[in-house]
């Protein structure tokens, strides 16, 4: 069986922006303002080159809020892939939820399975591309996102961003198994943990 790191998209591998409306960090709606995060595609890279398959699973509800639509989300697909491509990196596969339970689009409001806290989009990869969960590993900057990994069965690590939420005990009782200031730093978390269980 192949194993994998899973990595959240906004604010792991390109930098969020602040969305003043909604008072947190949101994904860019403009391809100018598609930014990687420093490291990040030499992270990208020593993914592939353990042997791990590298897979972003995001949530990205742009569309049922009509903020977006999906040919801006395969627009900044394609710019992502040339990019890491340009550096000697690259992914595997790319697995999003569209779904929002405040969706304005009404066949994207429901009640999914793939909507990170919910292990969905993991357990879906794992189904489709022939991955042992327990040898993985979830890497994200949320508490949905550790929450989500460890519901898969997958080690986890909380990646920057919103630590402060584990800290204060607000958002879950989910406690990731490693945490990291960048996504390299997590990678050579990975690196060094990838012979173990």
């Amino acid at each position: 069986m192949n194993r994998a790191v899973f990595l959240d998209r906004d604010g792991v591998i390109n930098a969020a922006l602040h969305n003043p409306l909604e008072g947190k960090p949101d994904t860019p709606y403009r391809l100018e303002d598609f930014r990687l995060l420093p490291g990040v595609a030499r992270a990208v890279q020593a993914i592939n080159e353990m042997g791990f398959l590298a897979i972003v699973v995001s949530n990205q509800p742009g569309v049922a809020k009509g903020k977006c639509d999906h040919t801006f989300l395969e627009a900044v697909n394609a710019e992502l892939n040339a990019r890491l491509a340009r550096q000697g990196a690259r992914l595997d596969a790319v697995y999003y939820c569209f779904h929002h339970p405040d969706a304005v689009d009404e066949s994207l409001r429901v009640d999914c399975d793939c909507r990170k806290p919910k292990p969905g989009l993991l357990l879906r990869a794992a189904q489709e591309m022939d991955i042992d969960l327990a040898g993985s590993f979830m890497l994200g900057d949320s508490p949905r996102d550790i929450e989500a990994g460890l519901a898969a069965g997958c080690r986890t690590i909380l990646v920057d961003g919103h630590r402060a939420y584990f800290r204060l005990g607000e958002a879950t009782r989910m406690r990731p198994h490693w945490t990291a200031q960048s996504l390299r730093a997590a990678v050579e978390i990975v690196r060094c943990m990838q012979g173990g269980r």
